[in-house]
């Protein structure tokens, strides 16, 4: 899939602004504070709905302005698309081609995969994030994935809720059942996708790295809604005490090892240098089961990645369009854009 060009109007500092993109390998490069990571931003809100950073979709809205839109146009193998997302009076909508569509129908259009210097820490030492990010990937193979998600975020909020009240703990029962039933496919998901995933890091760079999934619910265990079920009841009076869930995919684990050791505890380079083999392969995953590749978007490509390593992501992907920022401009890519505020 091509990103050809993009208009943003009132998102952040963004209040006007076109542009169009090579098929190929573009840098967007200026100043900082002109806006290049909100265009990354931008074209990350088409495919997820929301931002990369966490933030609510309100703050993203210039000051100036009482609603944001952002256009794309998309080239995939056989069709074209105008995407279109839209806010105003906190309401988000988005279009295809002016037909209204859920998320789930815009990431089987078009998904992005971002990668940045800022975060790359967090997805290798703060566990929600890098549950998340696996989380992402698994939506970007299988979009039926987030209903499962959502369902569960939702079983989950009544079932703390009745925790946190202390109140009518007999409908634990009825949660419990519900949480099993809809928390075995998410753990049945990551399982195959984990597995998946470590296949492809060892066949694309035979390397040691590996990502370990830990199940909150116990480590080989039996996956089964009925285990599951069992296993919250077991431990009810310790959440009852606790006054919220103990166990499920909300709080599963996700770990990168290098040579059978937490990758947390090497350089930051090599961290940086791993975290990026983890995405090249997830990106391979995509093409073998999409026939296409995602948009890549790489902020702050220089401090993100090292010269050798961006080297190696021009020459061996030339199919594969990257949209990356920098405020340096570098006439490797094929586009260089450069930003500034009067854009």
């Amino acid at each position: 899939m091509i990103v050809e060009k993009i208009k943003i109007n009132g998102f952040r500092n963004l209040i006007d602004t076109n542009i169009k993109f090579s098929p190929g390998k573009n840098l967007i490069y200026g100043l900082n504070g002109v806006g290049k990571s909100s265009v990354l931003e931008a074209i990350y809100f088409l495919g997820f709905g929301k931002s990369f950073l966490n933030v609510k979709r309100s703050e993203v809205l210039n000051r100036e302005c009482n609603q944001f839109r952002i256009q794309i146009y998309v080239r995939g193998p056989l069709v074209e698309n105008k995407l279109l997302c839209y806010f105003c009076n906190n309401r988000f909508k988005l279009y295809s081609d002016d037909k209204q569509i859920t998320i789930v129908e815009a990431n089987d259009i078009f998904h992005p995969v971002f990668f940045s210097s800022s975060n790359y820490n967090m997805y290798i030492e703060n566990k929600p994030y890098t549950r998340r990010l696996v989380d992402r990937f698994i939506f970007g193979l299988n979009s039926l994935y987030i209903h499962y998600i959502l369902s569960y975020n939702k079983a989950l909020k009544q079932k703390n809720h009745l925790l946190k009240k202390g109140k009518n703990v007999s409908g634990l029962t009825g949660w419990n059942k519900v949480l099993s039933d809809i928390g075995v496919k998410i753990m049945i998901n990551r399982m195959n996708f984990i597995n998946k995933l470590n296949s492809e890091i060892s066949s694309d760079f035979d390397s040691s790295l590996q990502i370990h999934y830990s199940p909150s619910i116990g480590s080989g265990c039996d996956v089964s809604s009925g285990f599951y079920y069992n296993e919250l009841e077991r431990i009810r009076e310790f959440e009852i005490s606790a006054r919220r869930s103990l166990k499920g995919p909300h709080l599963d684990q996700f770990e990168l090892h290098l040579t059978g050791e937490n990758l947390k505890f090497n350089s930051s380079g090599e961290k940086k240098i791993n975290l990026l083999k983890v995405y090249i392969s997830f990106i391979e995953m995509y093409k073998k089961e999409k026939n296409q590749y995602p948009i890549f978007l790489v902020d702050d490509y220089d401090t993100a990645i090292d010269t050798e390593n961006i080297n190696y992501l021009l020459e061996h992907y030339p199919e594969m369009q990257v949209i990356a920022t920098s405020v340096n401009k570098n006439n490797q890519f094929d586009y260089v854009i450069e930003l500034s505020k009067e854009n």
